[in-house]
């Protein structure tokens, strides 16, 4: 079972090395910046829906804007 596995993993590796520079290490940027950007956000952002900020915030939350057409 060992061996075939690491069979796998080594023809996968031959098959994928040429796509390296070009396609994997791009995407593993750009999901390592959406990682950090979600992880940021939920430990910055505090864990708040919109019902409970309206609920904190009543008169922010509820307001109206009023427009004069004179």
């Amino acid at each position: 079972m060992k061996d075939k596995l690491k069979d796998f993993i080594a023809k996968l590796y031959t098959f994928l090395k040429p796509y390296k520079n070009t396609i994997i290490i791009p995407v593993l940027k750009i999901l390592g910046i959406i990682i950090i950007c979600a992880l940021l956000v939920r430990f910055i952002g505090g864990h708040e829906t919109l019902k409970q900020y309206a609920d904190k915030n009543p008169d922010i939350a509820y307001q109206t804007t009023s427009t004069d057409d004179k």
